[in-house]
């Protein structure tokens, strides 16, 4: 029996640039997965924010300087020559990693909000990669046993169907290293976090860093909990809860690693 077109279909990673500041470094983490799968279609989207141009749009804006916390007015024009040095800096950065890794790309802009964009992309991706608007934490800790503090991968595992693809990604994006690994567990209805624990057993050779009960419900806590694990990126399984508007909104505000929604990666 021939293969459909679907089944024919390469994995794809959509890669949402724009509403964070540092593309080049969501790209580089995304680097050991698409090296472990070259059949992979990398799409990256530049996000203009509509209210950010609205604001542009107006008589006078004044910008903070996160760095020196001097404050200048920013004009219309201005904020169009930084979106357009911007939007060519992501598409130059996303074309080196395609070269690098071998995998096909595609890039293309889109204005409109962030949470709509992310739960349209979703829907039409095995992965959706994106990385917050707050700036990213630079870890200080020591770097854990055989691992480098980059390579901390957290994962979130809500039931096994959806946590074997998210294991999966997270263990390749931790250049199959378990020891990069932390899981934030989290069984959700008619769900035992046995079944999971056996699943990590299963699907990573070794022992994960630390694994540690989260409730989803209290996206306070998971922000602490991601804080603590010091993670520079952040796997989570693309479920309809974890999809919401309002968990979409808090992983843009309030997480400060980038963050990989994982909703299919078959073999």
């Amino acid at each position: 029996m021939k293969k459909t077109e679907a089944e024919h279909r390469p994995r794809r990673i959509a890669v949402i640039l724009g509403p964070g500041s540092a593309s080049r470094y969501l790209l580089d983490r995304l680097r050991p997965l698409l090296a472990a799968n070259p059949d992979t279609e990398l799409q990256g989207v530049f996000l203009e924010e509509a209210g950010v141009q609205h604001a542009a749009e107006l008589p006078f804006v004044k910008e903070l300087c996160r760095v020196t916390f001097t404050v200048r007015e920013f004009t219309n024009v201005q904020f169009e020559r930084s979106l357009a040095l911007r939007m060519r800096s992501a598409r130059q950065a996303l074309a080196v990693l395609a070269g690098h890794t071998g995998v096909k790309h595609h890039f293309r802009n889109v204005r409109g909000s962030a949470v709509g964009l992310l739960q349209e992309t979703i829907r039409d991706s095995d992965i959706t990669a994106f990385e917050p608007a707050r700036p990213r934490m630079v870890p200080t800790l020591k770097p854990l046993a055989n691992a480098r503090p980059e390579t901390r991968v957290s994962v979130l595992l809500t039931d096994p169907d959806s946590a074997f693809d998210s294991l999966r990604v997270a263990l390749q994006l931790a250049e199959s290293e378990p020891r990069c690994v932390s899981i934030l567990m989290s069984p959700g209805k008619g769900c035992d976090a046995k079944d999971l624990r056996t699943l990590l057993r299963e699907v990573l050779p070794t022992a994960p860093a630390k694994v540690r009960p989260v409730a989803t419900d209290d996206l306070a806590a998971l922000a602490a909990a991601l804080r603590e694990q010091w993670a520079s990126v952040f796997v989570v399984p693309a479920t309809a809860a974890l999809t919401e508007p309002r968990v979409l909104q808090f992983l843009l505000a309030q997480v400060r690693c980038p963050v990989c929604l994982v909703r299919s990666w078959a073999s």
